[in-house]
């Protein structure tokens, strides 16, 4: 029997599929992802690759309703985060309190390089605060993004002064830290609060030093994810099979990890 899986990080466009324009040139189909409309249509769907739960990223504000609905359906099986946009200040930490009590919300997921601004900057530490507050998890890119913006403020080696100022944060990068590998698992080694969500970049594409970390060092530390719709989930759990992880170390990426990163008991069956 195959091992369960948590997926890390599903992004709620697949409620509007189609609207991930420009990342074509990375992610083949992409584009023409089929709409999922109910829980349990996106539960059958993970459950034929063997993944028991999942985390859901609200992209836009007219997704949250559906997603907040789909934890009250599915309590230990979905678990809501949420896009912030730290530029729009204190309005948006309204919004954030607002969604961690209206819809479940247990994650904040900010990618940096829609605001050309390292996670190093002040603009994003009251957002650290209130997770901690609320205590949430916050989701956080670590690598070049797919969409042709500067990179260098997504090198991972910004979070290691962000787990430093913030030590009981569960800080989660995602999207492997490539090119800047060697600076995530030195990042991730350094602080026990920093994790990794490793997603969005198909496993086959792993370097040879990332797949080697999840099996030693960094074995509680990695976890599964594909950002559907970037990776579907049949590829991921394919790729991630042929990868060969040690037998003591596959229980761990593929759920218990993000059960520590989300500070959630995911039911995976």
């Amino acid at each position: 029997m195959a091992e369960r899986a948590v997926d890390s990080l599903i992004n709620s466009s697949f409620l509007n599929p189609g609207g991930e324009g420009g990342l074509g040139y990375l992610f083949k189909g992409i584009e023409d992802r089929p709409k999922i409309d109910t829980p349990e249509a996106l539960l059958e769907q993970l459950d034929a690759a063997d993944i028991g739960a999942c985390v859901i990223s609200i992209m836009a504000p007219e997704h949250a309703e559906w997603v907040g609905k789909a934890h009250q359906q599915y309590p230990t099986k979905i678990l809501p985060a949420m896009i912030v946009n730290p530029l729009l200040g204190f309005k948006e930490i309204q919004r954030v309190v607002e969604y961690h009590h209206e819809y479940g919300v247990a994650c904040l997921r900010i990618p940096p390089f829609r605001y050309t601004l390292p996670p190093t900057d002040r603009v994003y530490w009251p957002f650290y605060t209130k997770a901690l507050e609320l205590d949430l998890s916050v989701s956080m890119n670590a690598g070049m993004p797919g969409p042709r913006r500067p990179g260098f403020v997504q090198n991972p080696i910004h979070y290691d002064e962000v787990a430093f100022h913030f030590q009981d944060l569960r800080l989660i990068m995602t999207h492997c830290g490539q090119p800047w590998t060697e600076e995530a698992i030195s990042t991730i080694t350094h602080w026990d609060n920093v994790y990794m969500s490793c997603c969005a970049v198909a496993p086959k594409y792993w370097p040879d030093n990332f797949v080697y970390f999840i099996n030693t060092r960094g074995k509680e530390k990695m976890m599964f994810g594909t950002e559907y719709p970037t990776i579907i989930w049949e590829r991921g759990r394919q790729e991630v099979e042929a990868l060969n992880l040690r037998e003591n170390v596959l229980p761990l990426f593929l759920r218990e990890n993000a059960c520590r990163a989300y500070n959630f008991e995911f039911d995976v069956e």
